[in-house]
């Protein structure tokens, strides 16, 4: 593949926690070793740094197990989880802080999320320093963020060596097609094992840390996973974002080059003609699980939300969500929201701009998610 010229993203500091920093040694070992150590030379100061972070972890990981194996081992869901799913960009990001501020719910943040095997020991001393380290925007869009900041759950997987389609940004010169695992109910055994092992015992380690709260995740490759999560977390309700493609893939491109730069144990020689096509392969693969899923779902346990929706009337929307998956407090919530966006009226995001001929492959690529969520006009 040509090399890109490298994309224009916000700064991020060398000091900071990268999404590796939780593994144990075991863990990161294995992953480099499945890489074949291929690090470029000016990532050997990270890679050194994560390391040491995995001694720390697997220290860590074990002074937990002694005092909470047991409790984590015996706990139980306190209510149904809601998963927010949906492709990269198309705003659930949003969707998980809104729901979030329902005080009835939890939701796992950065810190729990980079630390998922010891949170529960190390919270006390450790979050004060990462709520330190970590630069105070996301280096893709200018959002804020903070170690309590509400965080994907797929990062807890990359920590406790789960098979996640993230991995592929540690080494995204290498050939892997960590895509593949977008297709849930294609995985193999191990890989579904291993996902469920892992997101099994880090939902149980919240209830632990929130008990009686109603957990509250977010991750887009969940969207691949919907079938195995609804057996999984019985009565487990989803809330499904959408967004005109357009506006996703341009988004997308720049989110994976920005994680790509700041995060990858190599210097990534891409094109953008590739990254467009990963882009393209991991819609496809993603969506093909769950549209093969979705209409099995009752109304009350899956509601599909358009961004633009959203974005146009927030409160009514939240609303509309809270009655559709029958749950509680819908006017306090619409509050709650009104009250979040009047905060954020200064926030601006970053512009696109789509040729002509992206725009055709879009519509051309793209056709059955657009009919899907009725952005055929």
């Amino acid at each position: 593949m040509p090399a890109a010229k490298p994309a224009k993203t916000n700064s991020y500091p060398s000091w900071a926690p990268r999404i590796w920093n939780g593994m144990s040694v075991s863990n990161y070992y294995r992953m480099l070793k499945e890489n074949r150590f291929q690090v470029h030379p000016l990532r050997y100061p990270m890679m050194g740094l994560v390391g040491g972070c995995s001694v720390a972890n697997s220290v860590l990981n074990r002074c937990q197990r002694l005092q909470f194996e047991d409790r984590i081992a015996d706990a139980t869901l306190s209510a149904p989880p809601i998963f927010i799913i949906g492709h990269w960009r198309s705003g659930t990001t949003l969707m998980h802080e809104l729901m979030s501020l329902d005080p009835a719910s939890a939701y796992p943040s950065t810190f729990e999320a980079f630390a998922p095997r010891h949170f529960l020991f190390s919270r006390p001393f450790f979050f004060p320093l990462v709520n330190r380290l970590l630069p105070k925007k996301r280096p893709m869009d200018s959002m804020t963020i903070s170690a309590q900041s509400p965080q994907e759950d797929d990062f807890a997987l990359i920590s406790a060596g789960a098979a996640t389609p993230y991995r592929r940004i540690a080494f995204p010169n290498r050939a892997e097609k960590h895509c593949q695992q977008l297709r849930f109910d294609n995985a193999d055994q191990d890989q579904q094992q291993s996902v469920q092992r892992a997101l099994n015992h880090f939902l149980k380690s919240l209830t632990i840390q929130y008990p009686d709260k109603r957990l509250v995740l977010k991750s887009p490759p969940h969207t691949g996973r919907i079938a195995q999560l609804a057996q999984w977390f019985p009565d487990a309700k989803f809330i499904h974002m959408a967004r005109h493609p357009h506006k996703l893939v341009s988004s997308t491109m720049r989110l994976w080059k920005s994680l790509d730069e700041t995060q990858s144990f190599q210097l990534p020689k891409y094109d953008d003609r590739w990254l467009k096509e990963y882009v393209f392969d991991c819609q496809r693969l993603m969506y093909e699980s769950y549209f093969a899923f979705r209409d099995q779902m009752p109304t009350e346990r899956l509601v599909e939300v358009k961004f633009e929706d959203l974005i146009a009337s927030p409160e009514d929307t939240v609303a509309q969500i809270y009655d559709q998956l029958k749950l509680e407090d819908a006017d306090a919530m619409k509050r709650q929201v009104r009250q979040y966006f009047d905060q954020r009226k200064g926030h601006k995001t970053n512009p696109m701009n789509l040729d002509g001929t992206l725009k055709t492959e879009i519509d051309q690529h793209w056709q059955p998610y657009a009919q899907a969520f009725g952005y055929t006009s």
